[in-house]
C-alpha cells in the first residue's frame, strides 16, 4: 500500500503544486490500478476531503503533508476492504520518507485517527453547502448550473455517475467498427457499441494493441457528434483552428478522404502531437500548421468550405472524467476565455466561403463561453444558425428539435458539450 500512496502523492503534488493535468501527472508509463484509484479518488473528492480535514486540524499544514492527509482520508472513506489501522499506519510510514513531511508523522497519525473514528460532521440536507460538500463540486458551479439549466437538470447532472468505459472509435482507414467488435469478442473483452457510432471499451492489452496499431482511437461521444454535425461532403477544404491533439482533424479527414484539413495549433510542442496522431492513424490529408487563431491570416480569406472552431475553454463539461479541472480553472476563467473565443470565431468568419459552415464547439457548460460567443457573430447578419440534423438516434432524440445549437450536460457516454452550426449567407 505504501508504494501506491507514495506514487499517488507524487502525481497529486504535480497537480496541486505545478497545476499539471492528472493524466500528465500520472506519467506515460504503466501505472498501477491502485495508484490511479488513489489519485483520481482524491481529486474527485477534493472539496469533501477539504471539508472533513478542516475539522480535524487546527491549522492547515504545508502542501506535502496536506496531500498525504487527503490520500489517507480518501482511503479511510472509500477503501472498505482495508482495515483503518492499516491505512493510518501506511500513511504514517509514508510521512517518514516524504522529504517535506518528515517529522510530521505524529501529526499525520493523530489527524487520520480522527478521520477513522468519524470525528467530523457533514452538512445536513437543506444546508447551503450540502450539495457542494456531498457532491464535491464548487458552490459557484452548482449555482451557475441551476441558474442556466434549472434545479432538476443540475441535480441529475451532479448525480450522474462517470461512464465506466473509455469511449473510442474505429479508424475507418484500417478497420470497421464491426472488425473491432469481432476482435474484442474473440479476446473475451467487455465492450459496448454506442449511439454516437463509437465503442465503449475497458482498457486492456488487447485495446492498447488496437490503439498502438492505429485501428482505434479514444474520442468522446460528444466530440464525435460535433464533427458529425458539420455535414462534411467529399472534396472539401476544411480548417480546424484549434486542433491539438488532433482528434477532430483526423476524424474529419476520414469522413472526407478526398478533401484536405489544415490543422492549426499555437504551440510547437502540441503541433508535434497532431503530427504523431496523424502518423498513428495513417492519415495523409491533414496538414498541421503553426498558427495563432486570434490573429487574422489574410491568405485564408474565404478559402474553406468548413471551419471548425473547437475553442479553448474552461472544460467544465469534462469534470466527471477530469476532476482536476476545478483545480486548474475557476469561475473567473470563464469571462477571460470568452474574449479569446470571440476573437477566434471572428477570424473564422473571414476564412469560410460564402455558403460555407462554421462549427463552433466547446466542452464547457455555460452560456458566456457558448451561446453568447455565437451571438456576437450572429449580430453582424452574415451568418445564421442552421438546424443540426442526424440526432434522432442520439440520447433518446432529445436534441432533434434544435435551432442550430445543442447543449449537452455530462451524463452517460457524453461529456458536457456545446455545438453550434453557423451557415454563412453573404
Amino acid at each position: 500500500m505504501r508504494k501506491y500512496i507514495l506514487e499517488a502523492h507524487a502525481a497529486l503534488k504535480r497537480v496541486y503544486g505545478d497545476k499539471s493535468y492528472s493524466d500528465e501527472a500520472l506519467g506515460r508509463g504503466e501505472v498501477s490500478a491502485m495508484t490511479t484509484k488513489l489519485t483520481y479518488g482524491v481529486l474527485e473528492k477534493d472539496i469533501l476531503l477539504e471539508y472533513i480535514l478542516g475539522q480535524c486540524v487546527s491549522k492547515k499544514p504545508r502542501l506535502d503533508a496536506w496531500i498525504l492527509l487527503k490520500i489517507g482520508a480518501y482511503s479511510l472513506l472509500e477503501l472498505s476492504d482495508m482495515p483503518a489501522y492499516a491505512i493510518v499506519s501506511e500513511c504514517v510510514e509514508s510521512a517518514k520518507v516524504l522529504p517535506n513531511v518528515r517529522g510530521a508523522s505524529g501529526f499525520v497519525n493523530a489527524v487520520l485517527k480522527r478521520v477513522a473514528s468519524r470525528d467530523f460532521t457533514l452538512p445536513a440536507e437543506g444546508d447551503a453547502n450540502y450539495l457542494s460538500v456531498t457532491r464535491s463540486v464548487p458552490q459557484w458551479f452548482i449555482d451557475r448550473l441551476v441558474k442556466e439549466y434549472g434545479a432538476t437538470a443540475a441535480l441529475a447532472t451532479l448525480d450522474s455517475p462517470p461512464y465506466e468505459y473509455e469511449h473510442a472509435r474505429a479508424n475507418t482507414r484500417l478497420a470497421t467498427l464491426s472488425d473491432i467488435a469481432a476482435k474484442l469478442s474473440a479476446e473475451g473483452e467487455k465492450y459496448e457499441l454506442t449511439e454516437a457510432g463509437g465503442i465503449g471499451v475497458k482498457v486492456s492489452q488487447t485495446v492498447k494493441s488496437l490503439f498502438a496499431s492505429g485501428k482505434i482511437t479514444y474520442q468522446s461521444a460528444s466530440s464525435m457528434l460535433a464533427v458529425q454535425a458539420m455535414g462534411i461532403f467529399d472534396g472539401c477544404k476544411i480548417l480546424d483552428m484549434c486542433s491539438a491533439p488532433g482528434g477532430k482533424s483526423v476524424y474529419m479527414s476520414e469522413l472526407d478522404r478526398s478533401g484536405s484539413v489544415v490543422a492549426c495549433e499555437l504551440h510547437s510542442f502540441r503541433l508535434k502531437q497532431i503530427q504523431s496522431y496523424c502518423e498513428r492513424m495513417r492519415c495523409d490529408n491533414v496538414l498541421p500548421v503553426l498558427a495563432d487563431g486570434t490573429k487574422p491570416n489574410p491568405q485564408w480569406k474565404e478559402a474553406f468550405d468548413f471551419v471548425l472552431v473547437d475553442a479553448p475553454c474552461t472544460c467544465f463539461g469534462t469534470y466527471k472524467k477530469h476532476p482536476d479541472v476545478f483545480i486548474q480553472r475557476g469561475e473567473g476563467d470563464i469571462s477571460k476565455l470568452a474574449v479569446t473565443q470571440k476573437a477566434i470565431l471572428k477570424n473564422a468568419a473571414e476564412y469560410v466561403k460564402r455558403g460555407g459552415v462554421i462549427l463552433y464547439s466547446t466542452c464547457t457548460l455555460f452560456d458566456e463561453e457558448n451561446r453568447a460567443v455565437v451571438n456576437a457573430l450572429l449580430t453582424g447578419g452574415r451568418f445564421v444558425l442552421e438546424k443540426i440534423e442526424g440526432l434522432s438516434g442520439v440520447d433518446g432524440g432529445r436534441y432533434c428539435d434544435n435551432d442550430g445549437s445543442v447543449r449537452i450536460l455530462p451524463h452517460g457516454i457524453y461529456d458536457g458539450f456545446y455545438i453550434a452550426k453557423l451557415r454563412r449567407k453573404k
